[in-house]
């Protein structure tokens, strides 16, 4: 007996190839160039997957009319309109100017501390963003009071690719969207012919919120902005509070916030 899944093999191929160019996306996300063509790339095999299975299904009167319905569906779908119709136009070079935008700001564990608004220009790196908030937070003591890292927090740069044709939307998240709408018309297809559904749950996916954040060292920052080494500070914290304990006989205390905490300075100094 023949596999369920044969018929329509090379679209299922070409829908895991997106499944790729997807994590491509992920991890690119902070380069313009590399994520654009990953972009690129992604929609390119998503255009495929309808014709492939087109053709595959063409003599299958069947399992043309089961599928027909999810098929229509997502044909007719803006996603799909726009994602086939505008390829050149969403990859080309400038055209996420027009919606994308960023923030900086500080960050604790996982968690924002605090984000300000910051121009993050869609042809540079997030890195190279990083660069232009440090010489801010250099030469502006109110912004650095503001939106720099203290002694509990790490420097990030957010960014997000957005698109006037899907408002509010992350291109990210738009194109994952797509690959489990693909994955809907293929799994009506394949269950049709006996098989069990396909797994669109996508466990592989890293938390979008984490991936539009990149965190840039806090040690690195105030040796850079404010000429603190705070390895050195916490030594010499260290030294001078043994010697203290030392002296009185007392238990050392250990380096919390409390006793010790490496300062940035504030708009005064």
């Amino acid at each position: 007996m023949e596999c369920p899944h044969t018929l329509v093999e090379p679209a299922l191929d070409r829908w895991m190839e997106c499944h790729w160019h997807l994590h491509q996306m992920e991890a690119s996300y902070h380069e313009p160039d590399a994520f654009r063509y990953a972009l690129n790339s992604f929609i390119r095999a998503f255009k495929e997957v309808p014709q492939l299975l087109t053709m595959q299904i063409q003599n299958h009167s069947d399992l043309k009319n089961a599928i027909e319905p999810v098929f229509k569906a997502l044909r007719d779908s803006d996603l799909y309109r726009v994602l086939t119709t505008k390829r050149n136009f969403l990859v080309h070079q400038g055209m996420l100017d027009l919606e994308s935008r960023g923030s900086a700001g500080t960050t604790e564990g996982h968690k924002v501390k605090i984000s300000f608004p910051f121009r993050v220009h869609p042809w540079e790196s997030s890195n190279e963003a990083y660069v232009r908030y440090k010489e801010v937070c250099r030469t502006d003591k109110m912004m650095r009071s503001l939106i720099g890292p203290d002694c509990d927090s790490a420097p990030a740069i957010w960014r997000t690719w957005l698109i006037r044709e899907f408002p509010g939307r992350d291109l990210l998240d738009v194109a994952f969207e797509a690959w489990t709408k693909l994955g809907e018309v293929l799994s009506a297809t394949v269950e049709a012919r006996g098989a069990e559904p396909l797994d669109l749950s996508m466990p592989c996916r890293h938390d979008p919120e984490h991936v539009k954040v990149r965190r840039f060292s806090q040690r690195e920052f105030f040796l850079d902005v404010d000429g603190i080494d705070l390895a050195k500070e916490e030594r010499k914290w260290r030294e001078e509070n043994m010697r203290r304990t030392s002296e009185c006989g007392a238990t050392p205390t250990t380096p919390d916030d409390s006793i010790y905490s490496p300062k940035s300075p504030s708009p005064a100094d």
